[in-house]
Parts: structure tokens; C-alpha cells; sequence
């Protein structure tokens, strides 16, 4: 789907890189504040901005897994939640204190 919308837009190699950045804007902030996330879902709905990427925090979760219970239209409970900038996740104790110096 990225290289689809990248031909799309009449773009090479840099536009793929664009594209990508842009769908994992918000998941370069909250990922590394969730530390028991291990790997990021991005398939071509989210990346048509369908819906946004999802966060696999599960150990057991594994993306053949999540593929097959989304399939089979299935419950995947809180192994798997959707990329959200929302202040609850976010550690900015950090970031104030850089601020400050």
C-alpha cells in the first residue's frame, strides 16, 4: 500500500520514506513510552488512514496470531491496542526536565 500510494503520487524511493514517517508520525512518540509494546502493526488500512497502527504488548501476541484472530473476527482483548497520543501514556517527566536546563 506504501509503494502503491507513493506511485500514486509520482514519487520514488524518498516518497516511500515520507509516507511511511507520516503513518508512524504519533507511533515515534508513544511507542518508546510503552515499555512492554514489541511490536507495531501497520498494515495498508492504516496507512490509507482507515484507522491507525496497532501496538502488539502481548508477549504471546504474535503478528500470524493477530492476523488470524482479526480474521476470524475475534476478540483480541489488551494485547493489542491502537496508536494514541494521549497524555496517559506519554513519560514527559523527561522532556520538562531538558527543558529546564
Amino acid at each position: 500500500e506504501i509503494a502503491k500510494t507513493a506511485f500514486l503520487r509520482g514519487t520514488g524511493a524518498r516518497g516511500l520514506r515520507s509516507i511511511t514517517e507520516n503513518v508512524l508520525m504519533e507511533t515515534m512518540f508513544v511507542v518508546p513510552s510503552i515499555p512492554d509494546v514489541h511490536t507495531v502493526y501497520l498494515d495498508a488500512a492504516a496507512v490509507r488512514g482507515e484507522r491507525k497502527p496497532v501496538m502488539l504488548k502481548d508477549p504471546d501476541m504474535t503478528v500470524e496470531k493477530y492476523e488470524a484472530l482479526v480474521k476470524q473476527g475475534k476478540s483480541v482483548g489488551d494485547a493489542v491496542v491502537p496508536v494514541d497520543i494521549n497524555i496517559d501514556h506519554l513519560d514527559i517527566s523527561e522532556a520538562d526536565d531538558a527543558e529546564v536546563a
